[in-house]
């Protein structure tokens, strides 16, 4: 479960995963709501996680994400 952070950037949502030293576009976040933000957040790499809905945090934050289908 590695610990990622978010950003808002001009272009869209991104994300970096230090352990990895590996920054990503987000292409899909499941949920966008601001009283549901979250669910499965697919990267422009190809990678999956899953980040259990919450309020939508204000950004940047850094969350504990599950790998998808984990």
């Amino acid at each position: 479960m590695p610990n990622i952070m978010f950003r808002q950037h001009d272009d869209g949502l991104y994300c970096y995963i230090a352990k990895r030293d590996l920054e990503a576009k987000v292409a899909q976040l499941e949920f966008e709501q601001d009283d549901n933000w979250g669910g499965r957040v697919d990267l422009d790499n190809g990678e999956a996680y899953f980040l259990e809905p919450q309020v939508k945090p204000s950004l940047p934050i850094t969350l504990r994400l599950k790998r998808a289908g984990e």
